[in-house]
């Protein structure tokens, strides 16, 4: 679900800071090719900017975070992770931009093709009123293809300028793949998580996906609507 907001908000993100502003102040809304490479470059800016933020790859050597009251035993907890890599968050193929200047729609298909994280160990140990919980984790999960295609139907005129008439998306995921360990107090977890990441939310993202495309229209349109509303 994590990649999922994700991707919506880099569409998101995409559209808003880069798309209008460079097609209403810096490019001929007359000419389609202008428009295309102008979306194009700004997709590239975009990875360019995950990956100078140091989010692809995202590396933790080693982390320890602990928390506790003066008197440890009604509340402490230790948290410790290490070997975290998560890469392909700035692999962002596009498979089409194309604006036509004759439906005045801007079509578009862009895609995470892979996305893998995985943690060498992670432990959280809390104690909480003399309670104690105890939890240790690895692995890696994978995913795959994670897609958003669509349309915006645009309208350019001289004096009003470019306004939204309508927002169109398609989400789409090819598939996760789970091997994470996970044990509780002691007792094995890793089948039930593995089965839920692997297919769980795969199909609880196909059950909803009309409500996804949905959520997914409606922040596209209220940013690109806020965003154009200042130029």
């Amino acid at each position: 679900m994590r990649t999922l907001i994700f991707f919506g908000f880099l569409v998101a993100d995409i559209s808003a800071i880069w798309i209008p502003g460079n097609i209403a102040n810096t490019i001929d809304t007359t000419d389609e090719r202008s428009i295309n490479n102008s979306i194009e470059q700004a997709i590239e800016g975009v990875s360019l900017t995950i990956r100078e933020a140091g989010l692809d790859p995202l590396y933790i050597d080693e982390r320890r975070i602990s928390k506790a009251l003066p008197v440890p035993v009604i509340f402490n907890s230790e948290a410790f992770v290490e070997e975290v890599l998560i890469t392909g968050l700035s692999n962002i193929a596009v498979h089409k931009i194309n604006f036509s200047l004759l439906t005045s729609r801007l079509y578009f298909d862009i895609e995470l093709p892979y996305i893998v994280t995985s943690v060498g160990a992670a432990s959280i140990k809390t104690t909480l009123f003399g309670n104690t919980l105890d939890v240790k984790a690895s692995g890696k999960v994978e995913i795959k293809n994670v897609r958003v295609a669509g349309q915006v139907s645009v309208r350019i005129g001289i004096l009003s300028g470019i306004t939204i008439r309508r927002v169109r998306v398609k989400f789409s995921l090819g598939g996760i793949h789970s091997n994470v360990k996970l044990v509780i107090q002691g007792k094995n977890y890793s089948c039930k998580v593995n089965r839920f990441i692997g297919s769980g939310i795969p199909n609880t993202i196909k059950a909803f996906n009309p409500e996804i495309n949905e959520l997914l229209e409606i922040i596209l349109m209220d940013i690109l609507t806020e965003k154009l509303s200042r130029l």
